[in-house]
């Protein structure tokens, strides 16, 4: 599974990215700029984008999520270590994730999301993770109808 990581913090990144790829997960990024990560998802077409919510200039992670799933259907998991319950995310996203978070709960929630976007009830759901069941249904039959169509 490729996994786009779109995280600003300098800390924070490289951490999710070595997790991720330990567990054996492709991992693209991490990547700091909400445009050049909507060209890079666009270019490298992940099974999903784990996205902070909070970007620092210019364009959110909201706003990024949602041109993610708009322009190239690629799902996101939303990460946030503020209150926020990205109410507004729920037609694009498929969940959010609290930060901070430990190891083993990133790779469970990573996980949990391969097992929905594969088409399976997910076995577990980690406690940090907030599933967001009314874009499930369409996240998971878009990627059961086949590869995502690219817009021109």
């Amino acid at each position: 599974m490729k996994l786009l990581v779109v995280e600003d913090d300098p800390l924070i990144g490289p951490a999710v990215k070595a997790v991720l790829e330990n567990a054996g997960y492709t991992v693209v990024g991490p990547l700091r700029d909400a445009n050049k990560a909507a060209r890079v998802g666009a270019r490298e077409n992940p099974d999903l984008a784990l996205v902070d919510v909070n970007l620092a200039g210019g364009e959110n992670g909201l706003t990024l999520a949602r041109r993610l799933w708009e322009d190239n259907k690629i799902p996101s998991l939303l990460m946030t270590g503020f209150d926020h319950h990205a109410e507004e995310a729920r037609e694009f996203a498929m969940g959010l994730l609290r930060k901070p978070v430990m190891p083993d709960a990133l790779v469970d929630a990573v996980g949990t999301l391969a097992e929905i976007l594969g088409g399976l009830r997910p076995s577990s759901v980690p406690s940090a993770l907030e599933l967001f069941h009314s874009s499930i249904a369409s996240v998971t039959a878009a990627s059961l109808a086949g590869p995502r169509v690219r817009s021109a």
